[in-house]
């Protein structure tokens, strides 16, 4: 590791990088929540702060450097949502949150990647979907919830390697394969602030693997370069994606209900996006997520997921976006029966109905209006209805 280091420090002094100009980039966000009917609690605040900076070393290699800051309170917790209700709820916190390296070869079809790494920022991603406030529509909750503390994702990451190839299939769709390993367990257990990589002796590996395939918005993949199959520091936007995702930790497991360890937990999950619809700058999306998990070992079982996302819809705001989406997370039957043991009742699901509409004010700020309906919140009895707001400013 140690000549890992100095060697990428020796590359650095000596690299000209005049002719690969640096990309420097800052995002604010800042969410104001409240439940708006059953339940008591006060309205919050929470807002997170991105900045990355990208340094071409050369034409095919990149280091990338994003830190993140997180201040506020969460919502989720004080009304017993399961499924995060804003996805940048996190701890108060500065963190470096990624860094990393990434060659793409000569041939323009592998990208390989060492570095601390954000599983989610290329694994179970469905670009529809990225405008949703809930969690589960950024990566579903039972692979979220498959570790206390979580995979490498947000806010808390770790370091990891990972592959990616890509290969033409026709002459506008690409296919992919990628593959990630991972420490299996990201930052300290019990201390969630600032950027920690610690080896536990139970922490494992988590090793993710996905293969899709991708419609382009192009009329060839051959006009553009094919390094944006295999990186996501310069891939563009597709018309239809279809994936198919497996993950396994390599660590000991308790199950939920009886004093029994196991070797290794697992799952998977199916990814299918799709514009439906395209007319001067109206657009209408569809997506939809399925994913299961070993039912002995995770609270969730299986999740699924959906909606429709659009922009331009009404008339003289061509940039504004609105969508409308359910998210569901289903109690395994494991956690179901270690609950009944108690007395408790617990229902089989958490369902959340989110409606949200977004206003670009600005070609740098944007303000959207949320509304998040939740159905036996953390599949307790009752519902709860949450409003929210959230102002970003990219410059």
């Amino acid at each position: 590791m140690l000549a890992l280091v100095l060697g990428l420090g020796g590359w650095l002094l000596t690299a000209d990088t005049s002719q690969f100009p640096s990309k420097l980039s800052v995002t604010y966000t800042v969410d104001l929540m409240s439940p708006l009917v059953g339940a008591s609690t006060r309205p919050v605040w929470m807002d997170n702060i991105d900045v990355t900076l990208t340094l071409r070393l050369t034409s095919r290699t990149t280091l990338f450097f994003y830190g993140l800051g997180n201040q506020g309170r969460t919502l989720s917790e004080r009304i017993g949502v399961a499924q995060s209700v804003s996805n940048i709820e996190a701890p108060t916190s500065w963190r470096l949150y990624e860094a990393f390296i990434e060659h793409v070869t000569a041939n323009d079809r592998l990208s390989l990647l060492i570095g601390l790494y954000d599983l989610n920022s290329e694994f179970d991603v469905l670009q529809a979907a990225e405008l949703f406030l809930n969690s589960s529509f950024g990566i579903g909750p039972e692979l979220a919830n498959s570790r206390p503390q979580g995979p490498s994702i947000f806010p808390v990451t770790t370091v990891g390697l990972r592959v990616r190839l890509g290969f033409p299939l026709t002459s506008r769709k690409a296919g992919y394969l990628q593959l990630v390993l991972l420490d299996g367990a990201p930052g300290h257990t019990h201390h969630q602030t600032g950027t920690s990589i610690v080896f536990g002796r139970n922490d494992g590996l988590l090793g993710v693997a996905e293969i899709g395939t991708q419609l382009y918005a192009l009329k060839r993949l051959a006009d553009w370069s094919p390094i944006r199959w295999v990186s996501r520091l310069h891939e563009p936007a597709y018309h239809r994606k279809l994936a198919l995702g497996f993950w396994y930790y390599t660590a000991r497991f308790q199950w939920l209900y009886a004093d029994r360890w196991q070797r290794g937990n697992w799952g998977g999950y199916l990814l299918a996006e799709s514009r439906l619809y395209t007319a001067g700058t109206r657009t209408l999306w569809a997506f939809l997520r399925i994913g299961f998990a070993h039912p002995q070992v995770n609270r969730f079982g299986a999740y699924t997921g959906g909606g429709f996302s659009g922009q331009g819809w009404l008339p003289g705001r061509p940039n504004d976006r609105m969508g409308l989406a359910l998210a569901a997370a289903h109690n395994s039957r494991a956690y179901r029966r270690l609950r009944r043991q108690p007395g408790s009742r617990v229902h089989h699901t958490e369902w959340i109905l989110e409606g949200t509409y977004l206003l670009a004010l600005s070609a740098t700020v944007q303000l959207q209006l949320d509304l998040q309906w939740v159905q036996h919140p953390d599949t307790r009895a009752g519902s709860v209805l949450i409003g929210g707001l959230r102002l970003r400013w990219h410059p």
